[in-house]
């Protein structure tokens, strides 16, 4: 009994993970001839390193369709026509393929020291309608697979494989299964071999050059000259803290997006709360005595009018007006001193919000984040003169490339100039763009004392950077030869 379900078990084994090593030689392919692909397209030195992690996926996935049989994913859809399994299978493993996809291009990017967002932007363009091209053709791709899965569930493996390869036993004895394992694994090998040559062929069969020669004739002579530079952006916002106080909170770094009113920074309030509540009572204490005082000059007007009302006709009326006049300026004295009081509390108490709302470090601009010069808890000097916290370049697509020249170069660089350059990160990958300023670098010495060209290009995928370090190539306006 125990042989016979070790023997059960032993089979069960042997039968999944023979389906789990044909299953992964498919995906294996299919991940490995995108990794080629890729690899090929972008001019990569890493192909071994994307093939790896093209085994894992396939290894991972290939374990994932196996619990999806197990779990018996769209068997609802068995007893209706083929079709219905076929598409609905392929569409979900697609999905999961894309996924994958996707986490394998973040950990290659964190690897390599780039962004999440830098990373998801290589796949399908860093666009939607690329990611679901991506997962369009995966999927066309997986409906064979799962085309032969369904007829072998339909038909049988035997019958499937006579179908496909014609009837194994000839003359009553059927053929060792070894040699057919061997067939079939040579069929899967020789479809790699030549998809992979069919693909390099294709990609590079229009690289093939081809000489022409001809007399050389008078015309123009344009010269190419190269330069390394530093790559800047074209328009930068400073952001200053216009509050001193100890910094309590951030919410920017170094390469993030920002919007315009953004909150990058937090001033510890508390001080400048303090001073908008005293002013604030101060406020309403001088309101409180200019209304006081406002009622007694009332008074005292309508006493003086009263007073003088009446008939002269004693010296001690007289001199009761004049007590009642005297009465009324003192009162309308105190309410002009009040009344100054209550304005000067009045722009005291605006100040003291103004300092209030101004802890919190705001960016006037949209914009990425180029530096950052604050950390938690150290303290923010204020006012217009002090250090930024934040240096925000206000347009990164537009970006800028200071090349230094030579003196005996520079006469050949002239305002308008065509240039191309190259980052370290996409040495394939030339970027367009041109001479828009030339001018002396600080001097050091007046005989060798290099030119800054200033190169203006536009950056609308973001691929570049301020700080990456670039080759350039300044191509000359033409000029004619004798």
């Amino acid at each position: 009994m125990m042989n016979e379900r070790l023997r059960r078990l032993k089979t069960g084994a042997i039968d999944e993970t023979r389906k789990l090593f044909w299953i992964f030689l498919y995906l294996f392919v299919l991940l490995s001839l995108f990794a080629f692909y890729k690899a090929l397209i972008l001019n990569e030195q890493s192909l071994i390193y994307h093939q790896g992690f093209a085994l894992i996926n396939a290894l991972a996935l290939a374990k994932v369709i196996l619990i999806g049989e197990y779990f018996h994913a769209g068997d609802n859809l068995k007893n209706r026509p083929l079709i219905f399994p076929i598409l609905f299978k392929s569409a979900v493993f697609a999905v999961l393929l894309v996924c994958f996809h996707i986490f394998e291009e973040a950990l290659i990017g964190v690897l390599h020291g780039k962004t999440l967002s830098q990373s998801v932007s290589n796949i399908g363009g860093g666009r939607l309608e690329g990611i679901a091209g991506i997962g369009l053709i995966m999927f066309v791709v997986l409906m064979p697979f799962f085309a032969f899965r369904e007829l072998d569930r339909v038909i049988g493996t035997q019958e499937l494989h006579s179908l496909l390869f014609g009837d194994e036993a000839k003359g009553g004895a059927a053929l060792p299964i070894l040699p057919r394992r061997w067939r079939m694994a040579a069929a899967a090998l020789t479809l790699l071999v030549l998809g992979g040559g069919w693909l390099t062929w294709s990609l590079h069969r229009g690289t093939t050059a081809h000489y022409v020669t001809q007399e050389v004739e008078p015309g123009s002579v344009v010269r190419t000259m190269t330069a390394s530079g530093i790559v800047t952006p074209a328009a930068t916002v400073p952001v200053v803290a216009r509050v001193s106080g100890v910094i309590q909170a951030l919410g920017c770094d170094v390469k993030m997006k920002v919007k315009a009113g953004q909150v990058c920074a937090k001033i510890d309030p508390r001080p400048y709360q303090i001073m908008v509540d005293q002013n604030k009572s101060d406020l309403a204490e001088a309101v409180a005595r200019f209304e006081k005082d406002k009622a007694a000059l009332a008074h005292a007007k309508a006493a003086l009018e009263h007073q003088e009302a009446l008939p002269t006709r004693q010296a001690i009326s007289r001199k009761a007006t004049e007590n009642l006049r005297k009465t009324y300026e003192q009162a309308q004295a105190r309410e002009k001193l009040e009344e100054a009081t209550v304005a000067q509390l009045q722009a005291a108490l605006h100040a003291a919000e103004t300092n209030l709302s101004s802890t919190d470090v705001v960016s006037p601009v949209d914009g990425v984040i180029l530096s950052r010069t604050v950390e938690m808890d150290h303290t923010a000097l204020g006012g217009p003169e002090t250090s930024p916290l934040f240096i925000i370049a206000s347009d990164p697509a537009v970006v800028q490339v200071e090349a230094k020249v030579s003196r005996t170069d520079i006469g050949e660089v002239a305002y308008g100039d065509n240039a191309t350059f190259t980052i370290e990160s996409l040495p394939n990958h030339p970027f367009a763009g041109k001479v828009t300023q030339i001018g002396q670098s600080r001097p050091v010495d007046e005989q060798a004392t290099p030119y800054v060209v200033v190169i203006r290009a536009s950056n609308p995928d973001l691929l570049i950077e301020p700080g990456m370090r670039a080759a350039i190539r300044i191509q000359s306006r033409p000029r004619d030869k004798g």
